[in-house]
Formats: structure tokens, C-alpha cells, sequence
């Protein structure tokens, strides 16, 4: 049985009720209402999945009922059939011009209805596993698949809109590298699994770390790359050195597993290239390394 939410828009109470019990009786839910005005108000509180609008109504006729549901964006891409007396070829053309899917003349046909709104709702339904699997898509192609943090290409597409900004409004912008401390000895000793457990815990706490305008990525293997807007180097430093202290305290493993990060921070420089900016970061975590691991260089 069908679960689909369809609106019925018509001033006549008879013909609501003989249309509300042919859709029902096919398992569709069903919400009327007696005009144009009603109807925005009862769409945006039910979000229906098809909409059968008259056009003769008092207050607001279908016609501009239908391009009122057009310009809101949660009712935009719901379909309208025009459910009328009116079926002249100017009423036609306005309907579509409107944003109708579909005419259906009155007196009704029962079957021919049916037919017509089960055709719309399965495009409907379609229409919206489509967008669904399209969103799916988009936030696979920006995002790590491992730990969730946005992927190596698309950090470095922000990383260079966020230096356009910093020069355009004379802002800073910092750049802070990581790399996780002796990772290989954590495959080897531990296994691959717990070591995509340690990275997975490792980008949870520079998730829950960063604010709202950092951007977090992978870069790849066990580094990470946080792009931070709108900030001194001192201040990211901090940023870098919280998250550092965070991984440290952390259980990676239920058999007490503890592993430490090193890390670099750079502050963009006027008209220097963001390839420079992240081999300075680079470069920096590298110091961080030969000096002992487990600290943050700036």
C-alpha cells in the first residue's frame, strides 16, 4: 500500500471528500484544503508528495497557488496536477507556465486519475532517490572514506579560496600539519585494523577539536591537514597544541594503546603561493619530528 501524502485543493466540500475517499481507499494519505492560501500553509506543515489543485478558488486561484509552491524551496520540486473544470488551451499553457506536471479535466475518471497520480508520485519517488544518491555522491567525492575528515584534493581547494579571502580583506590564515608518531610500528605491531582504528580515533578528536570555520582534512597516510580562517599563527598554535595534548591522554585500543602526533603551523605570507604555504607547515612538522616528536613547531 502506498504511503504518499497528496493534497487536495478545491473549494467544493463534495468534491473533497469523493476525491479523499478514491485516494485512500488506494493507501495514500490525504490533506485537503479550501484555497490557495490554505493550501501554502497546510504543504509547508505536511510536505505532501503531490498536490491536486483546482483553479477556480476564492482568495487565490491554483494558478498562482501553483507558483507560490514553486518559489519555496521545501515545496519547489513537489508535483502539481491541475485537477479543473478549465481545460481550454490558454488555461493549459498558464498551468504548465505555473510549474503543472499534469491536466486532469472534471467530471474525473476514476481509474484515468489514478493512473496519472501513480505516475507522478513513482517519478516523484525517483526524482528524490536520485538527488539522495547524487548528495551521496558529492559527499563521497569531497570526504576520506577511512575517518570522515575531508579528502586530500578537496583541502586544498578550500585552502585556496580561504587564501583569496585573506587577501581580498587582509585576514589571517594558518595552516597546521600533522603527522601521527611512529604509525608504521603501530601496523606492524598491532595490525592494519587497529591502526584504521587509530586513525579513525585520531580525526575524531580534531573534529570535536577544531571550530566551526576550520577545515579538517587527511592528506594522506597518517597526516592531517586543518586549514584555519581568520587566524594568527599563535592562536593556531594553540588550536594545534590542544589537539596534540588531546590524542596524547587518548586510549587508541582497549589493550591500552597510546600513540602521540607531531605537528607544524605556518601562517600564510602576502602573495605567497599555497604550495609554499603548506611545504612551510611540512617543513615545520618535520623539525617536530627530529627534535623528539610529540610537539608542535610553529
Amino acid at each position: 500500500m502506498s504511503q504518499e501524502t497528496i493534497l487536495i485543493v478545491d473549494d467544493v466540500p463534495q468534491n473533497l471528500q469523493v476525491l479523499g475517499q478514491v485516494l485512500s481507499q488506494e493507501g495514500y494519505r490525504v490533506a485537503v484544503a479550501t484555497n490557495g492560501v490554505q493550501a501554502l500553509d497546510v504543504a509547508a506543515r505536511v510536505q505532501p508528495d503531490l498536490i491536486l489543485l483546482d483553479i477556480m478558488m476564492p482568495e487565490m486561484d491554483g494558478f498562482e497557488a501553483c507558483r507560490r509552491f514553486k518559489e519555496l524551496e521545501d515545496l519547489a520540486n513537489v508535483p502539481v496536477i491541475f485537477l479543473t473544470a478549465r481545460n481550454s488551451t490558454e488555461d493549459v499553457v498558464t498551468g504548465f507556465d505555473a510549474g503543472a506536471v499534469d491536466f486532469i479535466s472534471k467530471p474525473f475518471i476514476n481509474v484515468e486519475l489514478l493512473a496519472r497520480v501513480k505516475t507522478q508520485v513513482r517519478i516523484n519517488n525517483l526524482m528524490k532517490e536520485l538527488e539522495q544518491k547524487n548528495k551521496e555522491l558529492e559527499e563521497k567525492a569531497i570526504h576520506d572514506d577511512l575517518t570522515g575528515l575531508f579528502n586530500h584534493g578537496y583541502m586544498f581547494e578550500q585552502l585556496s579560496y580561504s587564501q583569496e579571502v585573506s587577501r581580498r580583506y587582509h585576514k589571517s590564515l594558518s595552516v597546521i600539519m600533522f603527522d601521527l608518531d611512529h604509525f608504521k610500528e603501530v601496523n606492524d605491531t598491532w595490525g592494519h585494523q587497529v591502526g584504521d582504528t587509530v586513525l579513525q580515533k585520531v580525526s575524531d578528536i580534531i573534529k570535536d577539536t577544531v571550530r566551526q570555520v576550520d577545515i579538517a582534512g587527511r592528506y594522506g597516510g597518517e597526516e592531517f591537514m586543518i586549514v584555519c580562517p581568520e587566524t594568527s599563527l599563535e592562536n593556531a598554535q594553540m588550536l594545534a597544541e590542544r589537539i596534540r595534548e588531546g590524542i596524547e591522554q587518548t586510549d587508541m585500543h582497549e589493550k591500552g594503546l597510546r600513540v602521540t602526533i607531531s605537528g607544524g603551523v605556518a601562517e600564510s605570507h602576502e602573495d605567497e603561493p599555497v604550495e609554499k604555504l603548506v611545504n612551510r607547515a611540512d617543513e615545520l612538522l618535520y623539525k617536530s619530528k627530529s627534535e623528539g616528536r610529540n610537539r608542535i613547531s610553529h
